[in-house]
C-alpha cells in the first residue's frame, strides 16, 4: 500500500502533464501565423530563437549531393523515409536541415530512392521544428556510408559530423504546398491529449481501488479481532 498507492498517483499526475504539453503544441501548430522572413548569418541565428512551429521563409539553395533520410518514418501503417536536405541561405554559411517529407520504402529493391533535387535559388517556407525522436531511445544509430546516408532518429549534431559544416539547431517541415517535396501530412502529435487524460483515469482509479481494498480488507480483519 505504502509504495503503490503514491506510484499510481504520480502516474496519474504525469498523464496529465502529458496532456497539459500535447495541448501547449498543438497550440503552437495552430499559431504558427505569418511566415517569419530570415536572411544570412542574422537569419540563421534568429532561427534557433524562434517558437516551434513558427512559419518561416528564407531565400538560398538547397545542398543536393548530401542528403539524409530518416530510416523507420511510418505514414498510414507503411514503412519509408524522412528526406533531409540541406539549404544554404544567401550570406549565411551555417546550413539549415529542411524536412521535404516522406518517401515509401521499396522492400523489393535495394535501391533508395531518387531524391534529387536541383540546386538552383528558390524561396522556402516552413516551420520550425526538432528532429523526430523515438519513444525510447536507441542506441544504435550508424548511419550508411553512402550518399543519401540512411540514418536512424539523429541527433543535430551527429548530422553535422556527417556533413562537416555547422548546423542550425533546427530543421524547418517544409509547407504542404510548396514545391520540391514528397508526402507532407504534418501534425503537432500523433494522438491528442484526450488519451492522456483517459491514461490518467485509469492511474488515479487504480488507485482509488487499491485504497476501497485495503481499508475493505483491514475493516474485516479489525472486526474479526
Amino acid at each position: 500500500m505504502i509504495l503503490l498507492l503514491p506510484l499510481l498517483i504520480s502516474l496519474g499526475f504525469w498523464q496529465l502533464e502529458r496532456a497539459r504539453e500535447k495541448r501547449a503544441l498543438i497550440t503552437d501548430f495552430e499559431t504558427g501565423g505569418e511566415a517569419v522572413s530570415l536572411a544570412g548569418t542574422a537569419g540563421v541565428n534568429r532561427l534557433g530563437t524562434l517558437a516551434r512551429y513558427q512559419r518561416v521563409g528564407m531565400e538560398g539553395r538547397f545542398q543536393n549531393d548530401r542528403q539524409f533520410l530518416i530510416d523507420n518514418m511510418t505514414d498510414g501503417g507503411s514503412a519509408g523515409y524522412y528526406v533531409l536536405t540541406p539549404f544554404r541561405m544567401g550570406g549565411a554559411s551555417t546550413l539549415i536541415l529542411v524536412n521535404r517529407g516522406w518517401v515509401a520504402r521499396d522492400f523489393t529493391s535495394v535501391s533508395l530512392p531518387d531524391v534529387t533535387i536541383d540546386e538552383s535559388l528558390r524561396r522556402v517556407v516552413g516551420r520550425v521544428a526538432r528532429l523526430p525522436r523515438p519513444g525510447l531511445e536507441i542506441a544504435d544509430r550508424t548511419a550508411s556510408n553512402s550518399w543519401p546516408k540512411v540514418v536512424q532518429f539523429p541527433m543535430m549534431e551527429e548530422l553535422a559530423q556527417h556533413l562537416q559544416r555547422e548546423l542550425a539547431p533546427v530543421s524547418v517541415l517544409l509547407d504542404a504546398g510548396a514545391e520540391d517535396g514528397y508526402l507532407r501530412r504534418w501534425r503537432p502529435i500523433e494522438f491528442g491529449p484526450d488519451r492522456h487524460i483517459g491514461y490518467a483515469v485509469q492511474w488515479f482509479a487504480l488507485a482509488l481501488t487499491l485504497l476501497i481494498i485495503y481499508i475493505v480488507v483491514n475493516f474485516r480483519r479489525s472486526k474479526d479481532d
